[in-house]
Parts: structure tokens; C-alpha cells; sequence
């Protein structure tokens, strides 16, 4: 039986795979991030360095970027008790095209 996809939620696609001869499920997903790390990467470029106060939109993170950080190292973005680690992966070099803005968040 080939790979079938499940879903096409919001641009991040669920596949489904059954492997017999190790009698193993295997569901994958896949999302293209392109646009949101072009859009981004553009959003940095033109940022305005006065923030002022309040709420900042400081970046997007695709679905498929959250999965990876909560299957691969626990990382929940949506809980405000993993704040300082979401902090940390996005002042990474590896993450820093998901911040929007050219900063350093810290707290971690």
C-alpha cells in the first residue's frame, strides 16, 4: 500500500503510510514555508526599529515548525510556561527567519 495523504489543513499535509513488513504506521507531514519565511525575511528588512509599547507581532512560525519543535524536543510554542525555550529557538541561527522582526528576545 502507497503513501495516500489524510489531510490538507492549512497548507500543512498529513500522509499516512502503512509499512507490512514491520507492521508500523507511519503518518508524515510536510508544509511549504516559503512564502512565510520570504515574508519574513522581507518584514525584518523593513522594520521599523521604535517599537513603542504594547504587543508586538514578533514572528510567524509555521504549523509544520511547531510540530517539529513539540515531537523532536518537547517545545510547546502555545504554552506560556515554554516561553523562554520558544524565545531561545527563535534567537537561534538555525530558526531566525521565522522572527519577523531583527531582535533579540532573550528570557530564556
Amino acid at each position: 500500500m502507497g503513501e495516500r495523504l489524510l489531510s490538507n489543513d492549512d497548507g500543512l499535509k498529513t500522509f499516512y503510510n502503512y509499512d507490512e513488513s514491520n507492521d508500523t504506521t507511519i503518518i508524515r507531514y510536510e508544509q511549504d514555508v516559503e512564502g512565510i519565511l520570504n515574508a519574513n525575511k522581507h518584514d525584518q528588512n523593513h522594520a521599523d526599529r521604535k517599537m513603542g509599547d504594547g504587543l508586538v507581532h514578533v514572528a510567524r512560525v509555521p504549523t509544520a515548525i511547531q510540530l517539529e519543535w513539540y515531537v523532536n524536543l518537547g517545545v510547546r510554542m502555545w504554552d506560556k510556561n515554554h516561553r523562554g525555550k520558544v524565545n531561545r529557538l527563535l534567537d537561534s541561527p538555525e530558526y531566525k527567519y521565522l522572527k519577523r522582526l531583527p531582535i533579540m528576545l532573550g528570557n530564556y
